[in-house]
């Protein structure tokens, strides 16, 4: 077991030092190109047969009238128009209904209520949370407090408008 272990581990050497020398030829080939190679077809000429032929031929003259396909139109035309007359409204004094007078019904009186049992009780209650102040501190008041003086308008505004 161990001398096969032994032999993969000089195999996987040989391997990569046979990769590494290659490698070098490689960059030996880019850095200093041989100018000397070259194709055997690349100089060829190329000879497809004879050229194309070329013919003419005679052709009747023909005649292509000129039609304008743009309409003219009268630059400003007139229309006469109607006069329009307002009619004249009259006005009257506005006549107010007076409403009928409300009527009284009779109700029963309600039935007597009864105390609770815990009406005279009594229990204790913190504060309400809009009582407390409020403790948290972002940086805009933290520059506020460290001036601990009433700001005017230009000074509110610098401090709004500092990250334009």
């Amino acid at each position: 077991m161990r001398p096969s272990l032994f032999v993969l581990a000089l195999l996987a050497l040989a391997t990569v030092s046979y990769a590494q020398e290659q490698e070098r030829k490689l960059v030996d080939r880019l850095l200093s190109p041989n100018t000397k190679l070259a194709n055997s077809d690349q100089n060829k000429k190329f000879t497809g047969g004879l050229e194309a032929p070329t013919r003419s031929a005679a052709t009747k003259s023909f005649y292509v009238s000129e039609k304008n396909l743009g309409k003219t139109f009268v630059a400003s035309r007139s229309a006469p128009t109607a006069s329009f007359r307002t009619r004249n409204y009259s006005t009257q004094a506005a006549t107010v209904r007076t409403l009928p007078p409300t009527r009284n019904y009779q109700t029963k009186q309600a039935r007597d209520i009864s105390a609770s049992a815990y009406s005279t009780k009594k229990y204790a209650a913190r504060d309400f949370a809009g009582n407390r102040p409020f403790l948290g501190q972002g940086k805009s008041q933290k520059a506020l407090r460290a001036q601990d003086r009433a700001l005017t308008i230009d000074e509110v505004r610098e401090l709004l408008n500092k990250n334009k």
